[in-house]
This record gives structure tokens, sequence and C-alpha cells, in this order.
């Protein structure tokens, strides 16, 4: 039997912990980032790191490639498009044998807002931003060269990211950067990189058949979706402090980007992860995950969801 190879184009906070979680169970592990010390760094763990920038195409990318089982992109589009795809479609496409598994990192934004409605996997992307729509184009891009390969392509719509290591209101709130905006009616999933990272391995496990053409949408979120203000107030009493003085959204000063997240309001369902990769969530509320962050005792309690009732989507 052929060891399996991961190929990661983006090292980064979530592809870096998915090669080590992949190294970990025998996989053979490879992938790109952009620093030359970071790329000799992982070289040193085992990695076997490229250097790639999204400008410049890798050295020799049919080495790099070669033998690659299984392929994941968690490098985000930019102006002009997919960098993976603009400088290195046609070296993947023209690889002797094809990767068994193709996935792609996009974000749950590809929906636009949907006015705090319960969505899933079949609501319509309707994206709002340039960044969003350039999601968007970049998952039909890779949804196309599985079709060209005929290979499947798991595409992962991804809310925020939080976990260890300065992804997370606690360490923003010890640190004073944290803001509490507040703006009623406005929620939204989450999703710790610890369960992004077992979703994506259940999914390279998975003997995954080409259905519907190839392709699968992933909705990779917690269960229970909550307003930014909710989560900072709850992080500041785990971990005693004060938290900081409430903005209301209508008048704060917001970044472009942050003005058009708090824009737009939705809540995920995700019950696809556990119906069809067998996902079982390690931290299924945003407290669940706060607490291991900040090494408090589990919690013992979860606030029930908000009734669904006609806002409910169609199950996928």
């Amino acid at each position: 039997m052929t060891q399996r190879r991961l190929f990661c184009f983006g090292l980064g906070y979530t592809g870096l912990r998915v090669a080590r979680a992949a190294q970990a169970c025998g996989w053979r592990v490879a992938g790109t980032c952009r620093d030359t010390a970071k790329a000799e760094a992982l070289r040193n763990q085992g990695i076997e790191a490229h250097r790639f920038d999204g400008e410049h195409p890798l050295v020799d990318p049919a080495a790099a490639l070669a033998g690659t089982t299984h392929l994941l992109c968690s490098v985000p589009p930019d102006a002009e498009s997919d960098p993976v795809l603009r400088l290195h479609l046609a070296d993947i496409a023209g690889l002797s044998e094809p990767p068994a598994w193709l996935g792609l990192l996009s974000s749950t934004g590809v929906y636009g807002d949907c006015d705090g409605a319960w969505i899933d996997e079949n609501h319509p992307a309707r994206p709002a931003t340039d960044d969003n729509r350039r999601r968007l184009r970049a998952e039909r891009a890779w949804l196309s060269l599985g079709v060209q390969l005929a290979r499947p392509v798991a595409v992962f719509r991804l809310p925020g990211i939080y976990g260890p290591e300065g992804r997370n209101v606690i360490e923003a709130l010890i640190a004073g950067r944290a803001r509490r905006i507040v703006k009623p009616g406005q929620v939204f999933n989450r999703i710790h990189v610890d369960d992004l990272v077992a979703t994506l391995l259940a999914s390279m496990e998975q003997d995954l058949r080409p259905r519907n053409g190839g392709a699968r949408l992933y909705n990779v979120c917690d269960d229970e979706p909550a307003p930014s203000e909710e989560v900072l107030l709850y992080a500041a009493d785990l971990i005693g402090v004060e938290p900081p003085p409430a903005e209301s959204f209508t008048t704060a000063p917001l970044s472009g980007f942050a003005r058009h997240f708090y824009a737009e309001s939705r809540r995920i369902h995700n019950e696809r992860i556990k119906r069809e990769l067998g996902v079982t969530l390690r931290y299924p509320t945003y407290r669940d995950g706060l607490h291991a962050i900040a090494g408090k005792p589990p919690n013992s309690g979860r606030n029930p969801l908000p009734e669904r009732g006609g806002d409910t989507a169609p199950r996928a």
C-alpha cells in the first residue's frame, strides 16, 4: 500500500497543525510557507517545507508534488485569483497519479448576510464583499479541477477560527486588545482549531468516492452561534478581568473588514460533518473552548440553543 503523503499549500496556523497531526498518524508530510527560516525549521521537524509566496512558483514543482496522495490548500485567494492554481494548476493536473483527495479551506462568508437565519450547505452563496466573492471563485476553480482530474474535492467553509497561541479573546483581553462591539441581533459561529483539524483528518481518511461531480461542501463550525459581546463577557468573567467598555456598532471606529463582518449575521448548521465524516466536536460551544484555553475545569453546563422554528434550513 502506498504511504499517504499530504502536501499542504500554506503551513500557517491551521495548515501546520493539520500537517503535524497527519505526521503523527504516520503520513509523509510536505507543504509551503513564505519564510525561508521557517521552512528550514520545519525541515528539521521532518516536514518537507518549500518556500511559496503566492507570487513566484515553487522552484521544482514536479519534485515537490511527486507522490502526493492528499493535497490541501489553505492559501486564500488574492486580488487576482487563487495563487496556487494560478501558478501550479498545470503541475497538479500533470502529475502521473493525481492526488486521491483535494481539499480547500474557504469561508462561511460566501453565504453573505442571512439575517440570523439557520442555514446549511444547500443555502445559496451570495457573498457581499470582494474577499468573499474571491473565495467563491476559488471554490469553483478547485471544484473544476476535481472534475478535470476525476477526483473528489472537499471544500470546507469556515467561520472564525480560534485556539491557543494568539488566536483567542482571552489573550486579547489580557493584552488589552479586545473590543466590545455591540450590534443587537448579530450572531455567528466559531470553530476551535483542534476541531477543524479533526474534521480535515476525518475527510482525508474517508474513502470519498465522487458524488455530485466529486464535490462536497462542509460547514465546519461549532454548535452554538453567539454574539461577539457574549463571548467576550464570558471570557472576561472566566479569567477575572474587567471587560472593555461597550462600543455601539453604529458609532465605533472600525476597519472596512470589521464593519463588513459585523454587518452580517447567520447561524450555521454543522450536521453534515457529523453525519458524513463522523465528527464529534471536542469544543461544541465557545464556553468549552475558552475553558480549555484558560486551563479551567470543563464547562459543566451548556446554554440551550435557541428554537430554530421556521428559520431552519433544509438538511443537506
